[in-house]
């Protein structure tokens, strides 16, 4: 292995290292935190839950974070902020562009009974460019209708015949309403794969019906790597 340097008595003649494009990876650092979710009209506990949607171009260098990232319980103030303050650091290091990260977010209230539900769910893409980025997430909360899409005639394909799920879905909207009212037991999403973006299940997203909810605020430093030296652009 050659050093960077060579000693020669008491002086040192350092040699020049050179590095081609091939030798180089474009990195990027997420630092921030989540700090906290605003507007959700409950007097309940609430703590969100990150997990992180990508392209196959970026590996995450600490893949333990990969599998969530979960905050406290808190109860919202008098301005109906729920504060969090939980930190993450995503290290990502990236061959292409395609499929820039994406924050797949879930809010989970916590109510009198220690019961747990899923509330709201969100998504935020992460900030292209350099420095320091404040992001507010709009969340929402499936309603029910055309949750059960399993129950469906044998040998239909749902991505060919969504009219016709739709109507016969429609007639199970009323129970889980009535499920949610009385129970506190809001319609949840069985997988994940509705918000994200190459891998999505598009027909199924296309028929899931949803209301607003409140929002999810994090803050971001972005710190780029490499990307000027091997021509990439986070615009």
């Amino acid at each position: 292995m050659s050093m960077p340097y060579q000693q020669t008595g008491n002086q040192i003649d350092y040699q020049e290292i050179k590095q081609t494009k091939a030798d180089l990876k474009a990195e990027v650092h997420f630092i921030g935190q989540i700090v906290g979710g605003l507007d959700f009209q409950t007097d309940d506990g609430l703590f969100c839950e990150l997990a992180i949607d990508c392209g196959d171009g970026w590996d995450l260098l600490q893949p333990g974070n990969n599998k969530g990232i979960q905050t406290q319980t808190s109860y919202a103030n008098p301005g109906q902020l729920f504060s969090w303050g939980h930190p993450f650091d995503l290290h990502f290091s990236v061959s292409n562009l395609i499929g820039w990260p994406k924050a797949l977010l879930k809010v989970w209230r916590l109510d009198s009974s220690n019961k747990i539900d899923a509330c709201s769910y969100g998504t935020a893409i992460f900030p292209r460019s350099a420095g320091y980025h404040q992001v507010t997430c709009e969340t929402w909360t499936p309603t029910g209708e055309n949750l059960d899409l399993e129950i469906r005639k044998p040998n239909e394909d749902l991505a060919t015949n969504t009219d016709s799920l739709s109507k016969f879905d429609r007639t199970l909207d009323w129970r889980f309403q009535a499920l949610s009212f009385y129970m506190e037991n809001p319609p949840r999403l069985t997988t994940l794969a509705p918000l994200t973006t190459d891998k999505g299940d598009f027909a199924r997203r296309k028929i899931l019906n949803s209301i607003s909810n409140g929002k999810v605020i994090m803050e971001v430093e972005v710190v780029m790597k490499n990307f000027k030296r091997l021509s990439f652009s986070g615009q």
